[in-house]
């Protein structure tokens, strides 16, 4: 199944960092969100996509804290800090530099117009719940078969997605996170979330 919801609210990379990421639990404070998933076996996010190439990102790299912040709080490229400060070196002014590492339409003049920013929309990937019961109550076969027919039914949704043309077309301009391939042996729970 998938359902699509709109993100529109400036801190809400934050649900998605502290929420999805981790597992839906709370991280020791002051642990970083990588080592965090490490000791609660959660699968890192990893970027996806075909828009990935026009923002200079790698398919599959780990999506950190920070540029999980940048990109869908403040509506700026992943890679903005590391952006700014090559443009500041090279003497741009500090603006301009800003300005550079914007995609799209600022978030500052959107809400100006006291209009709400669409910062991205959130694909919410489960299977039916006949087996998600399967799969928590399964072996460890029947699990891994489970495990892959999500996996590539998540794949070809996401190519049926970013397909050229037609009404759907996400296209070349997607550039998503996956956040949590929720393989969770503690809360038994399968899915996916697609930035």
């Amino acid at each position: 199944m998938l359902s699509v919801a709109k993100v529109q609210r400036r801190n809400a990379w934050r649900y998605y960092v502290r929420g999805v990421a981790f597992g839906d639990g709370r991280r020791p404070v002051g642990q970083s969100l990588k080592d965090a998933q490490e000791v609660a076996g959660l699968p890192p996010g990893r970027w996806l996509g075909r828009g990935l190439a026009a923002l200079g990102l790698t398919a599959g790299a780990e999506v950190s804290e920070r540029q999980m912040e940048l990109a869908f709080g403040q509506g700026r490229h992943p890679d903005a800090d590391r952006i700014e400060r090559h443009l500041l070196d090279d003497g741009a002014d500090a603006a301009t530099a800003r300005r550079a590492t914007v995609l799209g339409q600022p978030i500052e003049e959107i809400e100006a117009r006291k209009q709400t920013p669409l910062i991205a929309l959130d694909f919410t990937f489960r299977p039916q719940a006949s087996l998600h019961v399967l799969w928590a109550l399964g072996d460890a076969h029947t699990r891994r078969v489970i495990e892959r027919a999500h996996e590539r039914a998540i794949d070809r949704a996401l190519h049926w997605l970013e397909a050229p043309g037609g009404r759907r077309g996400l296209g070349a301009w997607s550039a998503a996170v996956l956040l949590s391939k929720g393989i969770r042996e503690t809360n038994a729970s399968l899915g996916a979330r697609w930035l």
